[in-house]
């Protein structure tokens, strides 16, 4: 059984990481991959939902932990009996089906209990081996419509739900040491079985990482994940890997531009969905191409795929930030953590959101209760620094929240004066280029 591949952008995602991770798989797959699926590590804003109903494209599939789980595992093909089956039925499939465990379930398909070659044997072994019993004709008969429920095995059953981490569940193997396990979901239904090869061989989950690579970014369990590939156009992170992978990294202003390209360079056209949204995916990393990260190839390739999407670069743009940047109807901790990216600077650990906006006077209302949600994330994360970033897109230019130790240490390493934990940053709008590389140089010196 082929197992999937999973692109999948960085936790809080941007439009960028869940437009690049769908365009993305879309292009595995146009190359002739087939099991490649677009994930999400965190929930979407209302401006990527926007995004994705304009061109009709559903959103990717939340992906919360990479860790294998016993479902990743097991085997759907299943053979199952009732509990009215005869041992002539099971004989039968035993020969045919080639199966030496079978799990008996009722009506609703719920775990009953399982019957076994090695319970049948061990059961009737004995009577049918005496040859020189006068009535073994009639034993045979009478064994072969014996039903199921007789001999199934059902007390202190050995299965497991499909949640369980596989690795859990390969230290029940080695205790018990039966060939094939039964799984089931949450309600007792019967998802299929696991062999003990499958579990003691176990596998990772396959995944291909774009618009991040660092640690503190990724999904859940991306420890113990098998990272084949990472396409990305940020400073490179503390990710490893146990073996080569493919990597792409370049000086753009977004990962959206990076696949496009990669369309290209293959010979092959995205569809007018994709092209969408790839173009939107450019224009929200680089503002409408005002972000200092903002290059010459990034603003061609947009406009290049608005042609083939069917819209205008400029009037796009603007509705999209209409939509991203309306705050109505959000909690305080909804907002801050919209946009929100965790950093490993020197000594320091970092947390930076940040939040685009045409509302600041919604914002400024706010102001209050986004600084006690980011002395709650300082508290509970043990982070040394939490910044805030409120970018004025209409202004471009942002005011930094800051919380944490000796919040004075901000300002001087981006060249400002910090006031009642507050920095206004004139023509500050990049996240990535203008606030973490002053903090690298400052914290790293």
């Amino acid at each position: 059984m082929e197992r999937p591949i999973y692109v999948i952008g960085h936790t809080h995602p941007d439009t960028d990481a869940i437009c690049s991770a769908l365009a993305y798989a879309d292009l595995k797959k146009t190359l002739g991959l087939r099991e490649v699926i677009a994930c999400r590590a965190g929930n979407i804003k209302a401006g990527t939902r926007w995004v994705l109903e304009q061109f009709g494209c559903s959103e990717p599939l939340l992906l919360e932990d990479v860790r294998t789980r016993v479902a990743d595992m097991v085997d759907p093909q299943v053979v199952s009996v009732t509990p009215a089956t005869t041992l002539r039925e099971i004989g039968y499939l035993i020969k045919h089906q080639k199966v030496k465990t079978i799990p008996v379930v009722d009506d609703q398909n719920h775990l009953l209990g399982l019957v076994t070659v090695g319970d049948i044997a061990q059961k009737y072994m004995d009577e049918l081996a005496d040859e020189g019993s006068p009535d073994i004709e009639e034993r045979v008969k009478r064994i072969r419509r014996t039903k199921v429920n007789e001999i199934m095995r059902k007390d202190a059953l050995i299965f497991f739900e499909g949640s369980e981490l596989a690795d859990d569940a390969r230290k029940v193997m080695l205790e018990t040491r039966y060939r094939n396990y039964p799984v089931v979901d949450d309600q007792h239904h019967l998802l299929g079985v696991v062999s003990r090869y499958h579990l003691l061989a176990l596998s990772r989950k396959k995944v291909i990482l774009v618009d991040h690579n660092e640690r503190g970014q990724a999904v859940n369990g991306i420890e113990e994940a098998q990272i084949l590939e990472i396409i990305d156009h940020h400073r490179l992170g503390d990710l490893q890997t146990g073996e080569p992978i493919y990597i792409r990294n370049e000086p753009v202003g977004s990962t959206s531009t990076i696949v496009a390209g990669m369309y290209w360079e293959n010979e092959l056209e995205p569809t007018q969905a994709v092209a969408g949204i790839l173009c939107a995916g450019i224009i929200a990393d680089t503002l409408l191409f005002k972000s200092p990260t903002c290059t010459l190839r990034d603003r061609q390739t947009a406009y290049r795929l608005a042609a083939l999407a069917g819209v205008q670069v400029e009037q796009f743009g603007r509705e999209m930030f209409k939509a991203s940047s309306s705050l109505i109807g959000l909690t305080p901790q909804e907002i801050f953590y919209q946009d929100f990216k965790e950093f490993r600077i020197g000594d320091q650990l970092v947390g930076i959101s940040q939040i685009e906006t045409i509302d600041m006077e919604r914002v400024e209302k706010i102001k209050p209760d986004l600084l006690e949600v980011m002395e709650e994330a300082r508290r509970n994360r043990n982070y040394d620094l939490v910044l805030l970033m409120l970018t004025d897109v209409l202004q471009e230019g942002s005011e930094l929240l800051v919380v944490g130790s000796n919040p004075a240490r901000v300002a001087q390493a981006l060249g400002g004066t910090m006031s009642d934990e507050r920095l206004y940053l004139p023509g500050v709008i990049s996240r990535k280029k203008q606030i973490v590389p002053p903090l690298v140089k400052f914290f790293t010196r």
